[in-house]
């Protein structure tokens, strides 16, 4: 799989890298890192990464503009996304010569000309660096090292999920070895805005946790507005509630359009994948997400998440 990976890498003069919508340190990570990476190697590439810009996640790295026109005769990798409909563009992606898809989701979407997902590594990040474990054509800088590292970091949550394996802290332990800051990675990683710290205060205190240990929150759009938080801002308030020691699951909705909701689905040990994919959503099974349009859906869904637990 690798080595056909590079033999398309070699064949195309334009390579564009994209990720999933919503981005975290592991999409933005992924995508600087492997950039940095090609650029390295063949100076002589045209190599784009292309999303919308997310302020908060500028210290990994931030987007270029491309036209749509860019894309044609072109090699599209597609990072950290499980499937198409989550890819951050236009559409403009479906002229590219190729796509490759590169994810550490469950492959319910093989969009790619070719698949290579791996779903027991902890985030894409750690499958980006095995490429430079198995080709001498592709090196390791501290740039693309620092990118790696946020990315496992972030969705790892600094090492705390259960998808952090023997692999996973070798693999943090070897680019640590190239000289990176670590301790400023996760400074970054951890530190929030006052809004958001207020935006927590207002969890703690409006929270439900039912008897079955499912904690959640609704934050609608008047609320929400209220904290004026930036771009990806909510995302830093997702781990909260999972810290609380009764809880066994728990979900963070919020409302940024009306009747547009945005759902976080996360566990400490039950799969909740099923869940997400039942509305239309996916992702891991301790941490998923979905878009749904109406309230009766959010309540079906807070039902069907508290009936895991029992």
């Amino acid at each position: 799989m690798v080595d056909e990976i590079l033999k398309y890498i070699e064949r195309y003069d334009t390579i564009i890298i994209l990720r999933h919508q919503n981005p975290d340190p592991d999409a933005i990570g992924s995508q600087i890192a492997l950039s940095s990476m090609l650029q390295k190697t063949y100076p002589q590439k045209n190599i784009y990464v292309t999303g919308i810009d997310l302020p908060v996640l500028d210290w990994i790295g931030k987007m270029q503009k491309i036209s749509p026109e860019t894309y044609q005769n072109a090699l599209v990798i597609a990072v950290d996304t499980a499937n198409a409909r989550r890819i951050d563009n236009d559409g403009s992606y479906k002229k590219a010569a190729k796509i490759i898809k590169i994810d550490h989701h469950p492959n319910v979407d093989p969009f790619g000309d070719i698949n290579w997902v791996d779903d027991t590594s902890s985030s894409c990040a750690e499958m980006i660096y095995t490429l430079t474990e198995q080709t001498d054509m592709l090196n390791l800088s501290k740039r693309s090292a620092y990118c790696l590292y946020a990315g496992i970091v972030g969705d790892t949550v600094r090492f705390l999920n259960g998808e952090t394996s023997y692999k996973t802290l070798m693999i943090a332990a070897n680019l640590a070895k190239t000289g990176i800051d670590i301790s400023e990675i996760a400074l970054h990683e951890d530190e929030m805005s006052l809004q958001v710290a207020r935006l927590e205060a207002y969890i703690l205190n409006n929270l439900k946790i039912t008897d079955s240990g499912l904690g959640y929150i609704i934050i609608r759009k008047d609320t929400l507005e209220k904290f004026n938080l930036d771009d990806g801002e909510i995302d830093k308030v997702v781990p909260l509630i999972g810290r609380i020691n009764n809880v066994n699951n728990w979900i963070v909705i919020s409302e940024k359009e009306l009747n547009k909701f945005r759902v976080n689905l996360r566990s400490k040990n039950v799969s909740i994948n099923g869940v997400a994919e039942k509305f239309g959503g996916g992702g891991h099974p301790l941490a998923s997400g979905v878009y749904v349009g109406s309230m009766e859906d959010i309540e079906a869904l807070i039902k069907d998440m508290d009936r895991l637990n029992k």
